[in-house]
């Protein structure tokens, strides 16, 4: 990664002070005391030279500009390439900058020739290392002085590997301890370093966007690109990001920012593009990630900027979103956004995750992870008439690939055909997936001129409450299809949103063209225990049938709320018969006879009635309620006329 940076000062003359020496340190060794209590660093001051003189010496534009604030300032430089053979003599040069270095072990290329610097390896952690727990408290103690110490974090070049473990929270080596524990009022300058192809993977989109939206005290600026050349080497690109870069450190340490090289203002919410002096073009060759909008100004070329969230968006941290995917149970959504849970991997799944990168990747994996050009290679080499898999499908639904539907009917459209789930769009849309999304695909897909569908789908949305989704039916411009099921599973699931829709469209709609099919909506709601629905029934002034069943129905299914409410709305007009008992005692509810016994009214029963119920009681219950039945009078052992005798509880 050296290559393109070196180039940055080629300029500089470093013989003005001989190249100082350094020692490094391990990470359990750190001096924290004040910089003047250090005599070396008064030599430094005499014969140092200014950070802006010494980064930019020979441009006039930004050496013409001078500091508001001569403070000293603390940086923390961690590099793992020769990168700081010029920025560390720049920065150690500067007679108001104390440096302190974080290098891997073994760094060479000259680094290890400056004196009074500390240094710290980064030495990774390792599971296995039987010192890890000794190595973990070093760590932590260096990283949180080092946190306490800086006025500025430089991590550049950062690799893929690094900045995934950084937006995962991982503290394996030095410099991710200190990133996880870095006091967020301080700044932290980042430099990518990576291949073209690691820059351009999907995976350091994603990255960069939690950096820009979870860490926003990290400046990301552009990255130091590097490509293969054969037969074995990495070749670096020309880094263009070297004002930004220097302009970025100036602002962090709280000196003014100059002009650029050309005179102009450097714009400092944007960042220069790599690859531009190579001939390259970032947008065509994919140098830049999605995340990134491309513009162009007098300044540059091409430019990049990160728009942060604005104050009306919300984002939450990915531990907030773990914790609800988990609470949600939904491994497939969680892994599509790349949410880390504990939540184990569904056994439909894994045989088809890839072991490796170079395992042929499945249809279902690529849905859930993979760009669209893989999705679109799939496609269009599968078999004729091949209906997709019913996970395939349930994946293009749940996550609204359009794109994917759109590609199938025009390209494929007989797999579109042959698949099940494909053609009862309709219903899934509406009743599992809640997605007027995939409704309005289905509505103006000029390839499904005709559009049928059954009366599964507005019941079904009745029955999971889907508003939003009944809605869209009703402005679709369709004939409405529906059955009794609609008002009835809404009553017995206790949707009372869902019956306000239902009568307000219906009293809206123009002559009686939405009529309201009760049916048998009130005894649905009685044996659900939906006292809600019951109530809103009551209330509504809607005709409604089967009253005479709703004690019976309530009884044998044990619910003693709804016979008290039932009991409230209607009195000693509350219609019942001898089944009330007869239901309870079957079912083992001897709350329900209790509570009957105790309600002062006239409920009859015949022995021989309550005997068959015992005799058919659900198992585990018959002795509990044959012991009510003996306390409560009941005598099994008399004679035939009283076995056929009516009696009063």
């Amino acid at each position: 990664m050296a290559v393109g940076v070196k180039q940055m000062l080629d300029g500089e003359r470093l013989d003005s002070k001989p190249t100082p020496k350094f020692e490094i340190m391990s990470p359990a060794h750190i001096n924290t005391s004040p910089r003047d209590a250090d005599p070396c660093h008064g030599e430094k001051r005499a014969g140092g030279t200014r950070l802006e003189d010494s980064l930019m010496d020979g441009q006039k534009g930004i050496n013409s500009l001078g500091r508001t604030d001569t403070h000293t300032k603390r940086v923390i430089l961690a590099t793992s390439t020769p990168f700081a053979d010029t920025i560390v003599r720049s920065l150690y040069r500067d007679p108001d900058v104390e440096l302190r270095l974080i290098v891997p072990e073994g760094l060479g290329v000259g680094q290890k020739e400056m004196d009074n610097v500390e240094c710290y390896e980064d030495t990774p952690q390792r599971v296995t290392d039987t010192t890890s727990q000794t190595l973990r408290g070093q760590f932590n103690m260096t990283a949180a002085n080092l946190a306490d110490w800086a006025d500025l974090l430089i991590i550049s070049p950062m690799d893929a590997g690094t900045l995934g473990s950084m937006v995962c929270g991982l503290t394996t080596s030095l410099t991710l301890t200190l990133l996880r524990g870095w006091d967020v009022s301080k700044s932290i300058i980042l430099v990518p370093g990576m291949t073209t192809r690691q820059w351009v993977a999907p995976i350091t989109r994603r990255h960069l966007d939690d950096i820009q939206v979870f860490w926003p005290w990290v400046k990301v600026l552009p990255p130091i690109l590097s490509k293969f050349e054969a037969p074995d080497r990495l070749a670096e690109l020309p880094w263009d990001g070297r004002e930004s870069f220097y302009d970025e450190i100036k602002k962090a340490l709280g000196w003014s920012v100059g002009t650029g090289v050309d005179g102009r203002n450097t714009p400092s919410q944007e960042i220069e593009i790599p690859g531009k002096e190579n001939g390259l073009n970032e947008k065509q060759n994919g140098m830049i990630p999605p995340s990134m909008n491309l513009q162009s100004s007098d300044s540059f070329s091409s430019q990049t900027t990160i728009t942060h969230p604005t104050p009306t968006q919300t984002a939450l941290p990915s531990e907030i979103l773990s914790m609800i995917f988990e609470a949600l149970g939904d491994w497939e959504t969680a892994a599509a956004v790349g949410i880390y849970t504990q939540l184990p991997t569904p056994d439909q799944w894994k045989p088809l995750i890839p072991r490796s990168h170079s395992s042929q990747c499945t249809l279902e994996y690529a849905i859930l992870k993979r760009p669209f050009s893989e999705i679109e290679q799939y496609l269009s080499s599968a078999s004729p008439w091949k209906p997709l898999s019913s996970l395939s499908a349930h994946l293009i639904l749940k996550f609204s690939r359009i794109d994917i539907l759109d590609l199938i009917i025009t390209s494929r459209s007989d797999i579109f055909w042959s698949t099940p789930r494909l053609l009862n769009l309709p219903f899934r849309a509406s009743a599992i997936y809640g997605n007027t999304a995939l409704l309005d695909w289905w509505l103006h897909c000029p390839e499904l001129p005709k559009k049928d569908y059954l009366t599964d789908a507005m019941d079904s949305a009745s029955r999971a409450g889907y508003i939003h989704v009944l809605d869209w039916w009703r402005n679709s411009g369709l004939p409405l299809l529906y059955t009794e099921r609609a008002l009835e599973s809404a009553s017995a699931e206790g949707h009372i949103s869902v019956l306000s829709w239902w009568k307000n469209a219906s009293e809206c709609s123009p002559a009686h063209s939405l009529p309201l099919k009760v049916g048998k909506s009130v005894i649905l709601a009685a044996q659900s225990g939906r006292t809600n629905s019951i109530a809103w029934w009551d209330q509504s002034g809607i005709p409604y049938s089967y009253t005479e069943s709703v004690a019976r129905i309530a009884s044998t299914h044990g619910h003693v709320h709804v016979l008290e409410l039932w009991y409230k709305l209607k009195g000693t007009k509350m219609i019942f018969d001898n089944q009330v008992l007869v239901g309870a005692t079957k079912n083992g509810h001897v709350d329900v006879l209790e509570w009957w016994r105790r309600s002062g009214l006239h409920v009859e029963f015949k022995t021989c009635d309550i005997e068959e119920a015992l005799e058919d009681a659900i198992a585990g219950s018959e002795e509990k309620v044959r012991r009510w039945w003996e306390r409560n009078g009941l005598n099994l052992g008399v004679g035939t006329s009283e076995w056929m005798k009516v009696k009063v509880l």
